[in-house]
């Protein structure tokens, strides 16, 4: 949208664009950050940063972070979420400075051409992932969760890192006996399944699902359900014995509500070649290795 003006300033107009500009003295653009948002969204995404060559090094996205957090919290948000890329950790340093944990790492989220022609990429040859960075704009956010007991530790972890005290509801069965589900496939061959609701026959539900986006050609394959599900637990149970492994989190993506992240990768995928800045982000990933490694076990 930077590249086409009419539908930047439409959005921009409707709402939809929050963008931070700065000039220099004589008026020229020389930075810039946006937040983005979906009509009606109670969260929205920051990105589209660009700081001209001549003027990094001065704190300029950081100071044009601050300024979008102010707004953002103007508008009554309640969080503001990015993406940062894992060829090289700029971006990420930003995230950390702006206060935003990482609470997920897609792997394999676009094609392995999809990466900055001027910088050295580390991950050359396989599909590149990013990293879900977030941050509540307001204090004292709890929520219930019915955490799996595989993931339970680093579920309570991030959701500490978060600000967010959490209760953990009993592990129970599903409410209902069919599940509702969504599948999608974007132009990236990025697959994506959401259980709006898990029934018992979550199972059942997930291998048609995984095969739908299969046949739409999904080369990664992210599942996502609510994390205070009473059905959760069974549905990870059936997903990791289909190959599925931990994603992370995503806070209020599913009109507030908060969502667990699952994923499957089909094209082999080093999580070492990943860049990473924090401490907490290497750890997320090490998990995250640990349990694919257990769930190709289980199949």
């Amino acid at each position: 949208e930077v590249f086409s003006p009419h539908r930047y300033w439409r959005k921009v107009e409707s709402g939809e664009l929050i963008p931070v500009v700065t000039r220099d003295a004589r008026g020229e653009v020389i930075g810039h950050v946006a937040l983005e948002r979906e009509p009606g969204a109670p969260i929205a995404e920051r990105g589209e940063a660009v700081v001209l060559p001549s003027y990094r090094g001065r704190h300029l996205l950081e100071r044009m972070t601050e300024r979008l957090t102010d707004e953002a919290t103007k508008l009554g948000l309640v969080g503001i979420y990015a993406e940062p890329v894992t060829t090289h950790t700029f971006s990420q340093r930003n995230d950390e400075r702006a206060g935003m944990p990482t609470c997920a790492i897609l792997l394999g989220a676009a094609p392995e051409t999809s990466h900055s022609k001027d910088l050295p990429v580390p991950t050359a040859g396989q599909r590149q992932s990013f990293l879900l960075t977030f941050r509540f704009l307001e204090a004292g956010r709890a929520c219930e969760i019915v955490a799996p007991p595989a993931y339970r530790d680093v579920m309570t972890a991030t959701y500490g890192r978060l600000g967010v005290g959490v209760s953990l509801r009993e592990s129970g069965t599903p409410t209902e006996t069919r599940s509702m589900t969504s599948v999608m496939v974007n132009p990236w061959g990025y697959g994506r399944i959401r259980f709006e609701m898990i029934g018992s026959n979550a199972s059942i539900e997930l291998s048609q699902a995984v095969s739908d986006v299969s046949g739409l050609g999904a080369r990664a394959v992210q599942l996502s359900a609510h994390v205070d599900d009473p059905g959760l637990p069974l549905l990870v149970e059936s997903a990791r014995r289909q190959g599925f492994f931990y994603c992370g989190l995503a806070p209020a993506f599913s009109e507030g509500r908060d969502l667990l992240l699952m994923q499957h990768v089909i094209e082999p995928l080093d999580i070492n070649e990943l860049q990473l800045f924090t401490d907490q982000t290497k750890e997320l990933a090490a998990f995250i290795e640990r349990d694919r490694q257990s769930a190709q076990s289980l199949r």
